[in-house]
Order: structure tokens, then sequence, then C-alpha cells
């Protein structure tokens, strides 16, 4: 298990909230979540290449988006560090994914699957869980069939938030958590975006 921010900044995914001006609808959104920065709102607008506000989802204190790969993140998955800096995710969390396994193999010549994950909000709860918004060589659902039944598990979730028990949120700095003796089939095509 990867943990995004690791990835984005090494991606210098970094975004300087001065340089942002906050369009009207930012603004309208800003007086809905008064503790959101309308800058803020305006990268999260930004990520769902939507300006128009239609894949914001703006309940209470909430904001969650619905990126252009089908994932619907809290705040699009755009985090401020510090005042006037936000953070964004890769455009393409599975393909860094590939990444990642392919890397660890040419190296130690170990086939292992990688979950790219970041931290999420729920609507109905507070605080945050860990949720997978990229992968490569799992499958993220897992399918077992009881009494004519086939019950289907959102697997690369499950373990992301797994992980999230020793990343724990901000600032403890666990960025990677290996996960040993689930068994499953090394899957090359497997992609967060088969599972949507």
């Amino acid at each position: 298990m990867y943990c995004l921010k690791v990835v984005s900044k090494s991606e210098g995914l970094f975004i300087d909230l001065d340089l942002i001006n906050p369009s009207e609808e930012a603004l309208l959104i800003h007086k809905k979540v008064l503790r959101k920065d309308p800058r803020l709102i305006q990268v999260m607008l930004d990520q769902t290449e939507n300006q128009k506000g239609n894949r914001l989802q703006v309940t209470n204190s909430f904001i969650g988006g619905w990126l252009p790969n089908g994932l619907f993140l809290t705040s699009a998955g755009v985090d401020k560090l510090g005042s006037n800096t936000a953070i964004v995710l890769p455009k393409n969390c599975d393909e860094i994914a590939r990444k990642v396994s392919d890397a660890i193999f040419d190296k130690l010549k170990v086939r292992i699957a990688i979950i790219i994950t970041d931290s999420d909000g729920r609507i109905d709860k507070k605080g945050a869980t860990q949720v997978a918004v990229g992968l490569y060589g799992i499958s993220g659902l897992r399918k077992s069939r009881y009494m004519e039944k086939t019950n289907v598990e959102t697997v690369c979730d499950m373990l992301a938030a797994s992980a999230g028990l020793l990343m724990v949120q901000r600032g403890k700095m666990v960025p990677v958590v290996k996960i040993s003796g689930l068994d499953y089939d090394f899957d090359r095509d497997a992609t967060i975006e088969r599972i949507q």
C-alpha cells in the first residue's frame, strides 16, 4: 500500500493557492461551506473538470467530487498543506501503481501487487478512512458464492482501510505498508476503473 500524498509530492503536484482566483461558482459553494477556502474550492472544480460545479456534491460541511476517472472523493481528492498550498491527485494512479510494481520486480525479481490509497471522509460519519485510488496486480473486487448467491467485495478498499490503521492520518510519516498472507492471483490487467 502506498499513500497517495507521497506519490503526489514526488510528482510535484503542488498548487500555490496565491495564484488561484476563485470563480463565481467557487464563491457560491464557499457560502455553503464557510470552513473551506474558496481558492481550494476552485482547485476542486478544476480537478473535476467541471466549472459549473455539477460534479461536486455539497451538503452541510461536506464537499465531495467526481473525478474524470470516475472516482468520488472528499474534496475531489484535494488536500490543503499549510495556508497557501494545495496538493492534488495524479491523473493516473493505476499507471503509477504499475510503475512501482515493475520497479520492485526489476530490483528484487518479485511480483507484488500495489494499491495506492488516499484518505477519504464520509458524509454520514465523522473522521476519515483509507480508500484505493489506484491499483496494479490485484483485482479490486473479490467474488464468492454462498448458497446460490454471488457476493462481491471491494477488496481493494478493505486492504486500503487495513493499511490505514498503520499509516494513520496526517503527520505520522508511514507512507508504505506491506500486507502479507492474502491469497490472490496476480492480475496485470487490474485497474481501479475496472471496478466502477
